[in-house]
C-alpha cells in the first residue's frame, strides 16, 4: 500500500501525526468558570469510550492507549506514550471509522478492557480547547488541551481559575483506578 501523503512509502508521514498536550483538574461548576474567561461555546455531547488491550503487548506498561469513541460519530484513537513534560503530552492519531471497527479489532485479537462515559461541553479559548466533563463514577472535571505543547497557555487557564494546585496529567481511567 502506498500512502498519498508520502508517495513511494509504505508508511504515512510522521508530520501527519499530531502531538496533544493537556491537563485536567476537578472543577465544580466548570462551565460558568470557563464562560467567565470569555471562552466560546462549541458543542455538547455524550461520549462513550471503549478502551482495548493489545494482543501482543501491555498498553499499561508501554503507556499507550487504543480506544473507540462514540459520540455524534465513531472515532478510533491511538495515544502514544507520554513525553517528559509538566503537561500530559503525547502523540495522538484519530480518525472516523464505521461500526465494523469493533469487529475488526476483535478479529485482530484486541479485547475490550474498560469503558468510560461522560457528558462533555466543549469551549474554545484562543488556540485551546476547554472541556467541561461530567465523568460517570468520577465527577466534574475541566480538561484543557491543545495540539502541540502549549504549556504556558494551558497552565495560565488553571491559574486564572485558581485550580493550579489541583491539576493532574492522569487520564480518567487512572483517576478511577481502572
Amino acid at each position: 500500500m502506498e500512502y498519498p501523503d508520502n508517495p513511494g512509502s509504505k508508511h504515512p508521514r510522521k508530520e501527519a501525526m499530531a502531538l496533544e498536550a493537556e491537563l485536567k483538574a476537578p472543577c465544580v461548576d466548570a462551565e460558568s468558570k470557563v464562560k467567565a474567561l470569555g471562552a466560546t461555546y462549541v458543542k455538547s455531547e455524550t461520549q462513550h469510550d471503549v478502551y482495548f488491550t493489545h494482543p501482543c503487548r501491555n498498553f499499561r506498561e508501554t503507556d499507550e492507549a487504543l480506544r473507540l469513541r462514540r459520540s455524534d460519530r465513531l472515532l478510533i484513537t491511538y495515544k502514544g506514550p507520554k513525553r517528559e513534560s509538566d503537561l500530559k503530552v503525547r502523540q495522538e492519531i484519530e480518525f472516523e471509522v464505521k461500526e465494523d471497527a469493533f469487529t475488526l479489532l476483535e478479529c485482530l485479537g484486541f479485547k475490550k478492557a474498560f469503558e468510560i462515559k461522560k457528558a462533555r461541553r466543549t469551549y474554545r479559548l484562543g488556540g485551546l480547547t476547554l472541556c467541561c466533563d461530567s465523568v460517570d463514577g468520577l465527577g466534574e472535571y475541566l480538561e484543557v488541551e491543545s495540539m502541540g505543547d502549549d504549556a504556558e497557555n494551558i497552565l495560565d487557564v488553571f491559574k486564572r481559575l485558581h485550580l493550579g494546585d489541583k491539576v493532574t496529567t492522569k487520564s480518567y481511567s487512572e483517576l478511577m483506578g481502572i
